[in-house]
């Protein structure tokens, strides 16, 4: 890639440290989320659990939406920047455009999550819902866990974070000379 511009090695800090704190707040936010079910049932709520402790839970996984939407939007903004900083080297490196191309698939979709995830926060947070039973919680939260849609499409980005990762460590495609 040879000599990069401080510009450029601000951004890949940016997308690098941003990215990393999106993938580890996703893996954080599917605990949480996923602890208030009975392990291998079908979404059958722990018994055990008050509606003080589910909320806990809700509560927590709204708190840490907020720093993996902003993490994730910084991440995008920095690949796009990122991209268009290196387009003319895109065409060598095939691990680099398929990487960006991967992440760029998952914008739209995770714009779509981050506005279920805004509406949740701000129910929670301003309206001042303290339910779990609530239809804003039930929609936004237990569905999103429970409907094969969301869970597909939050999977599938996390699938394709992993695969970024791996192109970048193997860098497969690599036309240019070591």
């Amino acid at each position: 890639m040879g000599k990069r511009s401080k510009f450029f090695k601000i951004i890949l800090t940016f997308f690098t440290l941003s990215f990393t704190i999106w993938f580890g707040s996703e893996i954080v936010r599917t605990m949480l989320s996923y602890d208030l079910f009975v392990p291998g049932s079908e979404f059958v709520l722990k018994p055990n659990y008050s509606n003080e402790v589910r909320m806990y839970n809700v509560y927590s996984y709204a708190t840490t939406s907020i720093y993996s939407s902003i993490s994730y939007i910084v991440a995008a903004i920095s690949a796009i920047i990122l991209a268009i900083n290196t387009r003319k080297e895109l065409k060598n490196r095939g691990w680099l455009f398929m990487s960006f191309l991967l992440f760029a698939i998952t914008i739209p979709i995770k714009l779509y999550l981050i506005y279920l995830d805004t509406e949740l926060a701000y129910h929670i947070y301003h309206i001042g819902v303290t339910d779990f039973f609530a239809p804003i919680i039930q929609e936004n939260f237990v569905t999103r866990l429970a409907d094969a849609k969301y869970t597909s499409i939050s999977s599938v980005t996390m699938l394709i974070a992993i695969t970024c990762i791996l192109y970048a460590v193997w860098r497969p495609l690599d036309k240019t000379e070591n």
